[in-house]
Formats: structure tokens, C-alpha cells, sequence
């Protein structure tokens, strides 16, 4: 490698590092609120309204959640990365292009799900034991959570990770008092208002400050006279579906636990079961802010082929995130008796489940790094193929295990599934980059 090159990696690898630090302070304040809602909700439900509508609300959330993990797998993962790649290129059109697809495309996608629901409503109803009183709260959830998380993980693409933090403290802390509000003065079938109203908020500030700020996100892009439409918008596509399908796979198996629940077991258990995975969800936005950080930051450097700075990158947060993994899970496992009786204390029950699912958790949390790097760059197949592998594995577990075994065999299935799927993935990361930084070192 010629000197002047090597000095310039050099330099630039400080400036990236901070970046990422600034972005990482920034996500583990947003990770903060963005984790302590879904627990103080689960907690305040459970206290206000008892197990069994704890348990039917969780189900009615998790049916809305596993919509919108597809939706918001395709269009926001999907801008988060090609936006940050066309501003490595300095490429205008392009990323005008993908900016116009992720706020448009939800939209037109959504409206079709929603006519579906509306249809087939009936039988959703019967299968997944859900409140025929929820499908007005559950719709406008399912359009309020999907541009929530969109423009979450555009900021990211365009790294504008301050702004969002400041939008997300705002819509978090509206949230809360809608929460306090519904649980003490309420019925339990207003509650998915208060995340809905908070969206709404979140939305409207998140697309007002985009509007205002676009000429200085574009002022260091430059037009591009060769580009065409379908290629870009194939490419997008291409990538979204394959991102979508594993992602959401992978992501959706705690979703599509608990309607295994509602359809083998009783919503009290659904109560006990959220209550665990309301601890989890805490634990659980460590991989997924931290992936945001990281995807576009290495699709950033794999776009501009800077190979030593993505390979340290990739080593020092492996190492972070190693850190931080075992300080959080440790005391989960010891202490998970006292976590949930802040439930009440008829949710100790749920200790056992906790126990057997933070191995799971610690997984996840390692692997983001290597996991992020393949669904940054042409890899994407990879972490995706992992994520359908996960899928499959815990339902065949969730099948054989749940009548026998009840909670602890849909909490033996999500291990399973975790450990297979993201054990593929892991070892696939470690083989791809290796080939890269040969290829790109020859």
C-alpha cells in the first residue's frame, strides 16, 4: 500500500471512530427511552389490568408488530443502506430517488394490508384469541409504528442521529404520560392510542426537520447525468425483499411466539410470557440501535472500499458490544426473580422462561458486527438465509415442544432457533470478509 494512502486511512480512522462514538452516545440515549416504554407499559398494564388483558393486548401487539417488521424491513432497512451508500458516492439522483421510495412506499403498502385485515378480519379474530373492539386501534398502530420506524432508520442513513434522539425523547416522553393516563383513568382498550398518538408525533417532527434540512443533507451531492430509474429501483428491491424476508424472520420469531401462545396456550400465560419479553425488548435494542449505527457506516466504507478502515471498525465493535453483552446478561440471569416481580409477584413464574432465553439474548448482541457487515454489502443473502433458518427452527421447536412442555418449550424454541440461525450467520460473516479483504488486498 502506497505511504500517502496509508497515512490518509490513518487519519481518517480517528474521524470515523468518533463519529461512531458521537452516534453511539447519541443511540444509547435514544436506546434508553426507546427501551424503557415497552416496560413501563408492560408493567403498568399488568398492575392496572391483570394478566389475562396483559396477555391479550400483547397479542394484539405482536399480530401489528409482525406487519410492520416486513414493511419496515424492506423500506427502512433498505433506504438506511442505499441512502448512506449514495452520499459515499456523492450521487444526487439516486438518493433523491430511495429518499421518495421510503416515505412513499409505506403508505401504498400498508393500505393494502389494511384492506386485507378488514377482510379476513373474522377469522383473525377466532384463531389468535384477539378483542374484536381492537382492529380501529390496531390499523392506526400498524400506520403510526411502520413511518416511526422508517424514518428512525432513515436519520440513520443520512446521519442525522442527534435529531433523532431529540424527536425520540419527545415522542417517548408523550408516550409515558398517555400510558399513565389511559391505565389510571382508561380502559385497557385505549392503550395502543397512547403509542399511536406518540408515532403520530414522532412523524410529523421527524418529516419536518427532513424537509428543512434536505438542502444541507444533498449541498455535497452532485448530479449524475448516467443513472436509471429501473436499475435503482431494482437494486432496491432486490435488496429489500431479501433483507425483509430474513430480517423480519429473524426478528418476528418473539412476535410469532406469542401467537403461539394465543393459539396452543391461555392469554394468562401470554400475560407471563410478556412480561419476559418486556425485559428482553430492554436487552434487545442493544443489537438492533447498534446495527443501525453500524450499517451505514459500513456501507459507507465497503461503498468507497476503504478496507482498512472497515476492518478496524469491525474489530472494535466486536469487541465493545462483547463487553457490554456480558455486563447486561449476567445480572439477568442471576437476579431475573426479582426483574419480574416488579410485574407483581404473580409473574415470578416467568423466571425460569427469562433464564432460559438470556443465552439467546447474549448471541444476538456479539454477533452484530459481523451480522451488520454482511447486510451492509453484497453479502446481504447471508444474515438473511440465517434469519429464515431461525424462523424455521423455532416453529418446528415451538410445534413439537409447546404442548408438552408449555412456556419453557416456547422458550427452548426461541434458543434453539436463535442459536442455529445466528450461528450460520456468524460463521458465514467470518468467512466473507475474509475472502473480501484478500480479494481487495490482491
Amino acid at each position: 500500500m502506497p505511504k500517502k494512502q496509508n497515512k490518509i486511512i490513518k487519519t481518517k480512522i480517528p474521524l470515523i471512530q468518533n463519529r461512531l462514538l458521537g452516534n453511539s452516545i447519541y443511540t444509547g440515549i435514544a436506546l434508553f427511552f426507546v427501551g424503557i416504554v415497552p416496560f413501563i407499559f408492560n408493567v403498568f398494564v399488568a398492575r392496572y389490568f391483570g394478566k389475562e388483558q396483559l396477555g391479550q393486548i400483547n397479542i394484539s401487539l405482536s399480530f401489528c408488530l409482525l406487519i410492520t417488521l416486513f414493511v419496515t424491513n424492506f423500506f427502512g432497512t433498505t433506504s438506511n443502506k442505499f441512502l448512506s451508500e449514495y452520499r459515499g458516492r456523492n450521487e444526487l439522483e439516486p438518493f433523491n430517488i430511495v429518499f421518495l421510495f421510503s416515505l412513499l412506499g409505506p403508505l401504498l403498502i400498508n393500505t393494502v394490508i389494511i384492506f386485507f385485515i378488514f377482510i379476513f378480519w373474522d377469522i383473525i379474530l377466532i384463531r389468535f384469541s384477539l378483542n374484536e373492539g381492537m382492529i380501529i386501534p390496531m390499523i392506526l398502530y400498524i400506520f403510526g409504528r411502520t413511518y416511526y420506524i422508517v424514518i428512525r432508520k432513515v436519520y440513520y442513513g443520512i446521519n442525522l442521529v442527534a435529531n433523532y434522539t431529540f424527536i425520540e425523547i419527545i415522542a417517548d416522553l408523550i408516550i409515558l404520560v398517555s400510558i399513565f393516563a389511559i391505565c389510571h383513568f382508561g380502559s385497557s382498550s385505549l392503550i395502543l392510542y397512547s403509542f399511536t398518538f406518540g408515532y403520530l408525533i414522532f412523524s410529523l417532527i421527524g418529516l419536518a426537520i427532513l424537509f428543512l434540512k434536505y438542502e444541507i443533507i444533498t449541498t455535497h451531492l452532485k448530479p449524475t447525468k448516467d443513472f436509471n430509474y429501473k436499475i435503482i429501483f431494482n437494486k432496491y428491491s432486490k435488496y429489500g425483499f431479501i433483507t425483509m424476508i430474513g430480517n423480519a424472520s429473524s426478528a418476528g420469531t418473539s412476535y410469532l411466539s406469542m401467537l403461539f401462545i394465543g393459539y396452543y396456550l391461555s392469554t394468562s400465560q401470554a400475560g407471563i410470557y410478556s412480561s419476559v419479553l418486556a425485559i428482553i425488548s430492554i436487552v434487545m435494542f442493544i443489537p438492533r440501535l447498534f446495527s443501525q449505527v453500524l450499517l451505514p457506516e459500513f456501507s459507507n466504507l465497503f461503498g468507497s472500499g476503504k478496507i482498512e478502515l472497515l476492518k478496524n471498525t469491525l474489530i472494535i465493535s466486536s469487541l465493545f458490544l462483547s463487553i457490554i453483552g456480558a455486563v447486561i446478561i449476567l445480572p439477568l440471569f442471576i437476579f431475573s426473580n426479582e426483574i419480574l416481580s416488579l410485574f407483581g409477584s404473580s409473574f415470578i413464574d416467568g423466571s425460569q422462561i427469562l433464564r432460559i432465553m438470556t443465552p439467546a439474548i447474549f448471541i444476538r448482541i456479539i454477533s452484530v458486527p459481523i451480522v451488520t457487515f454482511l447486510s451492509s454489502t453484497k453479502y446481504v443473502i447471508y444474515p438473511n438465509i440465517g434469519g429464515v433458518i431461525i424462523l424455521i427452527t423455532s416453529v418446528i421447536a415451538w410445534i413439537i415442544l409447546t404442548p408438552v412442555y408449555k412456556l419453557n418449550g416456547i422458550a427452548f424454541g426461541y434458543l434453539i432457533g436463535t442459536t442455529v440461525g445466528i450461528g450460520y450467520q456468524m460463521i458465514a460473516g467470518l468467512i466473507k470478509f475474509n475472502i473480501y479483504t484478500k480479494k481487495m488486498k490482491a
